[in-house]
């Protein structure tokens, strides 16, 4: 520093060397000038007169100017510069060494990352380590932004397909998804994304959905379901598919956001020596193991791995278990296996039930064609299910109005007033292919009819198999039911 301040040179890496020569030139060329040294000392016996010469106290040889007075002779000014070089030049090597050393302990303070990417990016955490890749949070040396480096472990198949497979996701601005900033293969491969500062629950920092402890309560999972269901939504309105969709890869922002990453990455997976087939078993779907059956992969695949998050958010569990990856992959292909529907596991989810029908579906035939027919049907649930709470609190009340009412022709009107609630509550139920909530209301429907008796109970025995083989309830049952509905209700107001 202080040779830096006393000769005003910047001892700022490149332009260091420069600098000292540039000033070593100057000196060098610099005329010498016409004084007596410092150091000299005369001495006289008196005043000199224009015939003395004075000698110098010193043994500094001495020449005669042109006045005939002899002066000392100057230092020369080319060894002074040529020291003063040298003396900077030392100088400047110790500062960059120094620079340098503290750039590699920085880099220590975070192990694992690149030092090929110390020029562009400064290290501030290790984030985590997977099958695939390390992440890091980082500071761009360029603005001062804090974003994500993602260093993948790649083989030389996948390194040639690397920024290709994620080009795409570089298209993608939305809320609910990562931005890509930018995708790199040298001087090693890494993606540039956007830093998701993960949310605090229970005292803990959860930085992914795979971290969040499960089961959520209803809304909460409602919330991070339609969120993930809407970033899917906008990706695959401009043709493009994870594939690999999990909780690993749904980050969370610090109001429990979620955003999902790894677009493209699944693809890469499958050329990489730390995944297989680049999907986690855990979560695929039936024709990512096995194609041949099942038919490639497209959109519906997204859709059932959306179905596998929800279920888990709901339930705390996973539909095949999570006993091994040979047990999960053989439920997952055999035909004959059903997933558990949510309500075998929490009894209250029943009205979910449907809903995982469509979306765990083995046959991609048998899902939902979009994410948005998802969406459509999550708001219809809610609508009716709020609908179907008022009606059965509107029953309870008739029932006990009825208890306590003695007056024959208002027993009779309430009466009436209570099958048409029922009749709406078996038809809702079987809307919402809630399966037991319709067995229930079409016991309570049968005490109110003679002459369909036996068609009720024709209609419960129906929806007590579908519930053992856990199929849906059908739009043609829906209408059956509607229909029967009617005929209960006229009977009962003859």
């Amino acid at each position: 520093m202080w040779a830096s301040q006393y000769y005003g040179i910047k001892l700022d890496g490149p332009t260091f060397v420069s600098n000292v020569i540039h000033w070593g030139v100057t000196v060098a060329s610099r005329p010498p000038e016409n004084r007596s040294s410092p150091s000299t000392t005369f001495t006289t016996a008196a005043s000199p007169t224009n015939n003395q010469v004075v000698q110098p106290s010193s043994s500094q040889p001495a020449t005669t100017s042109l006045d005939g007075v002899e002066k000392s002779s100057p230092v020369p000014a080319l060894p002074l510069a040529l020291g003063g070089i040298l003396v900077l030049l030392i100088i400047g090597l110790v500062f960059l060494k120094g620079r340098s050393g503290g750039e590699k302990r920085a880099n220590l303070n975070v192990p694992g990352f690149p030092p090929e990417l110390l020029e562009g990016y400064e290290p501030l955490e290790f984030l985590g380590e997977g099958g695939f890749a390390k992440v890091f949070k980082v500071k761009r040396k360029k603005d001062g932004k804090t974003v994500a480096l993602k260093i993948p472990h790649l083989t030389e198949k996948s390194r040639k397909s690397f920024t290709r497979e994620v080009r795409a996701w570089s298209m993608l601005e939305h809320p609910n998804i990562v931005k890509l900033y930018r995708a790199e293969e040298t001087p090693v491969p890494y993606l540039e994304m956007e830093f998701v500062e993960g949310a605090e629950v229970d005292g803990k920092l959860v930085r992914t959905l795979e971290e969040l402890p499960k089961p959520v309560d209803e809304k909460t999972a409602l919330e991070l379901i339609r969120g993930i269901a809407e970033g899917l939504k906008h990706a695959h309105s401009k043709g493009i598919t994870h594939r690999d969709l999990k909780p690993g890869n749904i980050l969370l922002k610090a109001d429990l956001t979620p955003k999902i990453t790894d677009w493209g990455l699944a693809k890469i997976g499958t050329h990489s020596t730390t995944t297989t087939s680049g999907v986690t078993v855990l979560y695929a779907a039936p024709e990512q193991l096995d194609p041949e059956t099942y038919g490639r992969t497209d959109p519906r695949t997204d859709i059932y791995q959306l179905g596998l998050i929800f279920y888990e958010l709901l339930t705390g569990k996973l539909p095949y278990g999570e006993k091994g990856p040979a047990s999960v992959i053989a439920k997952i292909l055999n035909p004959e296996i059903k997933p558990k529907p949510p309500s075998a596991v929490r009894p209250e989810l029943a009205k979910y039930d449907g809903l995982f029908e469509k979306l765990l579906a083995k046959r991609k035939e048998d899902r939902y064609e979009s994410v948005e027919e998802f969406l459509e049907d999550l708001k219809l649930l809610e609508r009716l299910e709020g609908e179907r709470a008022d009606l059965r609190g509107q029953i309870e009340e008739l029932k006990k109005t009825i208890q306590v009412t003695t007056d024959r022709s208002e027993v009779q009107r309430l009466v009436r007033k209570l099958v048409e609630g029922l009749g709406r509550n078996a038809v809702l139920s079987a809307r919402l292919n809630d399966k037991a909530g319709l067995i229930s209301a079409l016991e309570e429907l049968r005490e109110f009819t003679r002459e369909e008796r036996g068609e009720v109970e024709r209609a419960i025995e129906t929806v007590e198999l579908l519930l053992r083989e856990g199929l849906p309830i059908s739009q043609e049952l829906v209408e059956r039911v509607e229909v029967l509905v009617d005929r209960i209700k006229r009977e009962v107001e003859r």
